[in-house]
């Protein structure tokens, strides 16, 4: 029988080539003629690298690159490993009726989407990792045509005698945080260390992909540098870690418990792991929260794992995961389902592939690659990206791509059931944006939200709520913005994004301004200079949220809205405060806050939060305000809080490290109006936070450092005697430890009815409905 099998890439590592490699190697022992097609280009090198590491037989696989669906066709059986790859079945039985289609499901079903055409009805069978999913797929795709099997393990040696005790942690993962999530296990790592004080502890951590710079950057933020070891060499005993959202078996789990080891698993959103790993002596369960998880990872560094635990879980592993003829196995089921399942060919739907053919695509990268490695040196400079040519053509690109855009406009709709989300440009997730994204959720839990994301530090706080991240200024970021019948943001779009006429963009800006903006600045060429940019923009907004008269006035002036008479304003309040007006005393949410911040709660604890503004101007330092002396006045109670501008986020390290009493955190995972809620007493200089902070009636101090000279280059809308409840004060700290020690609640229920008017409890939930009122 020939066998043919289209894989994406067999010559990079992870469970999927592990699966495909033992599967090559089955049908081989069983005389099958055995033909691998390669999504992805390689060369023979790659072939006899390949034969060289992967221990297993591969004598007598052809091995072929994927040039189109006539690669597919001559053979009797093709085994489909990706489910991308399933609309390919459709031209294979047009033109070869006789060829048995397996389609292999290696994702979890939560990562297919329901948009994703699986061209079921011409694939002969399905298989998946466990029952339990087979009856997910039966009812979801109405499609019984499903068969449970575990991927081959026959690699897998298993070894009689349980491993020692260890406190050596380890984990064998591609670096895909999204899919993966090890940025949950550093911080547990965190939390077991410094937190609890488990210095011994040490996690090791192998694997390649896009993340790797993330989990440097988050190693070095939890300061693990020397108990958390990357792609270093792996211990022979150690407790294996999976904290990933969603697994269908765990190629790594099951090797690391053949090798005697015990095994910490998160069992996935969807429980899959459970059913899987449950009978096992060796494993046990995290839940991802740091208590428990600590708790659990302690109870398996001190567990005994006898050798009768051992035999019992080798009786198991051998009923379930090892077949003794595991290929003719897999054939017979689809032998039996396709009977069951005979497909005509005219019954087939029209294929419609939109999958990049990266033949083609190898084929161009490596001729233009030749043309400019041969190209004359004065020519390159004249490409390079910095020069005014590359400039020129990038904007005439540009150009020609916005009146595309334009001419196919009227083809698309943009839904109400897509939200796109932007605050700070995509550096964090805060503010009015986030706000307005929880209530749609809590409103309307089934549609899509976006959110834009500059980074993976941004991604995982986005994760954290349940939302959608999409990468700044990519491809799917622009899809996602062009799909979304409500775009929410408090700067400005993206220049390169072309705004629907059926879109509506609400701009909720990010705060009550005390400083001048734009129109309004006191130095004339920079007034000019700002107004000229800001007003193509302005002019895509659709509506303003307004939270008082004041505010109100003050933006028409600053941003000219009078240049903009379909501008909607909505007189609905500002929904990031409706948080601070539900829950300001509200105990359990304090604890949430601080848990996600400080790592654990700790009754008692008093902290000052520091918020400075942003100066155009580069600074090693955000104040004169010397915070370590501030804290060694205060009671042991207190601990101060910077929180930088996000223009300054950078400063974080300088600041996280003074003082064991004194912390700053990452600028992506941090919403202010939660530190608020924690917060005793606020110190800022004139930055708008102290009009939010206001609505909990602490005390606040505004620093007199530079106002003077900042008056005289971009000036105020108003003085201090405007907001007389709050505490002017220089930089005297034992001046400021006084009041702060001698004010635990101060009225500022006078700058509220100024400045605050319409902020409401419920502020966010009637932006929503506003939103959605005719719909």
């Amino acid at each position: 029988m020939h066998i043919k099998i289209l894989g994406f890439n067999l010559f990079q590592k992870g469970g999927t080539t592990r699966s495909n490699l033992n599967l090559l190697r089955a049908l081989k022992e069983q005389n099958h003629t055995v033909t691998y097609i390669n999504y992805v280009p390689f060369r023979k090198r790659h072939v006899n690298q390949l034969k060289q590491t992967a221990a297993r037989d591969l004598d007598g696989v052809t091995f072929e690159s994927f040039r189109s669906v006539k690669s597919l066709i001559a053979c009797d059986v093709l085994i489909l490993t990706r489910e991308d790859f399933f609309p390919f079945a459709r031209d294979v039985k047009r033109q070869a009726p006789h060829v048995q289609i397996l389609g292999e499901i290696h994702a979890p079903l939560a990562y297919i989407h329901d948009s994703h055409d699986l061209a079921l009805e011409a694939i002969d069978a399905v298989r998946v990792s466990t029952r339990e999913i087979a009856e997910a797929f039966k009812k979801r795709y109405d499609y019984p045509y499903v068969f449970p099997m575990y991927v081959n393990s026959d690699h897998i040696i298993y070894q009689p005698q349980p491993s020692p005790n260890t406190t050596k942690l380890m984990m064998k993962a591609r670096f895909e945080d999204a899919i993966k999530d090890i940025s949950y296990a550093l911080q547990l790592m965190h939390f077991i260390v410094h937190l609890k004080g488990h210095k011994d502890v040490e996690l090791y951590i192998q694997g390649y992909g896009p993340s790797l710079e993330l989990y440097e950057q988050l190693i070095a933020y939890y300061q693990l540098e020397h108990c958390v070891h990357l792609n270093g060499d792996m211990p022979p005993h150690a407790i294996y870690i999976s904290t990933s959202p969603y697994e269908t078996l765990g190629y790594s789990i099951l090797e690391a418990i053949g090798d005697g080891n015990q095994a910490c698993l998160y069992p996935g959103n969807d429980g899959v792991l459970t059913s899987i790993y449950e009978p096992f002596h060796a494993v046990e369960f995290l839940n991802k929260q740091l208590e428990h998880d600590y708790q659990v990872i302690l109870t398996t560094i001190n567990k005994t794992y006898s050798e009768q635990m051992r035999k019992e879980d080798f009786q198991y592993f051998n009923q379930h995961f090892q077949y003794e003829h595991y290929s003719e196995t897999l054939l017979k089921q689809l032998a039996k389902l396709s009977e069951m399942h005979p497909i005509h060919p005219e019954h087939v739907n029209n294929s419609n592939l939109n999958m990049p053919f990266y033949y083609s695509r190898y084929v161009v990268k490596h001729t233009v690659k030749k043309a400019l490695n041969r190209m004359p040196h004065p020519l390159k400079r004249v490409l390079n990206k910095k020069s005014r040519l590359y400039q020129y053509a990038r904007r005439a690109i540009f150009k020609v791509e916005k009146k595309m855009k334009q001419r196919h406009q009227h083809r698309t709709h943009p839904s109400f059931k897509h939200v796109f989300i932007e605050s700070f440009h995509g550096k964090n997730f805060s503010g009015d944006p986030k706000a307005i994204a929880l209530e749609i959720r809590r409103q309307y839990p089934h549609y899509t939200v976006y959110v834009s994301a500059a980074n993976e530090c941004v991604d995982i706080e986005v994760r954290r709520f349940g939302f959608q991240p999409v990468r700044f200024g990519t491809r799917e970021y622009m899809k996602a913005f062009e799909q979304s019948r409500y775009v929410i943001i408090n700067g400005n779009l993206w220049d390169r994004l072309l705004k629907h006429p059926e879109q509506t963009v609400i701009q909720t800006w990010h705060g009550m301004p005390m400083k001048r903006m734009v129109n309004d600045l006191m130095d004339e060429n920079e007034r000019l200079q700002q107004s000229e940019a800001f007003l193509p923009r302005m002019l895509k907004w659709d509506v303003v949220l307004s939270c008082s008269d004041r505010y109100e006035k003050l933006i028409s002036s600053a941003f000219k809205l009078d240049q903009h008479p379909s501008l909607n304003i909505w007189h609905e309040g500002a929904p990031r405060n409706s948080l601070l007006l539900k829950s300001g005393d509200d105990v359990q949410k304090q604890v949430e806050i601080q848990e996600k911040y400080i790592g654990m709660a700790t009754p008692g604890k008093r902290y000052i939060l520091f918020c400075p503004t942003w100066r155009k101007a580069q600074r090693q330092n955000v104040s004169e305000l010397d915070i370590k002396s501030l804290v060694q006045l205060l009671p042991e109670e207190y601990e101060v809080i910077v929180k930088l501008h996000p223009n300054e986020g950078h400063l974080y390290a300088t600041y996280r490290n003074l003082d064991p009493r004194i912390h700053c955190f990452m600028n992506e995972w941090v919403d202010i109006q939660e530190l608020y809620l924690i917060s005793a007493a606020l110190i800022t200089d004139y930055s708008s936070a102290l009009f939010d902070f206001a609505h909990l009636n602490r005390p606040i101090i505004v620093l007199d450092e530079d106002t003077q000279d900042y008056q005289q280059a971009v000036g105020f809308y108003f003085g201090l005697e405007d907001i007389a409840s709050v505490k002017q004060c220089p930089t005297d700290v034992e001046m400021i430890a006084a009041y702060i020690c001698n004010h635990e609640s101060v009225d500022h229920s006078e700058i509220i009815r100024t400045f605050m008017t319409l902020d409401a409890h419920d502020s966010d939930r009637k932006i929503v409905k506003c939103m959605y009122r005719n719909v």
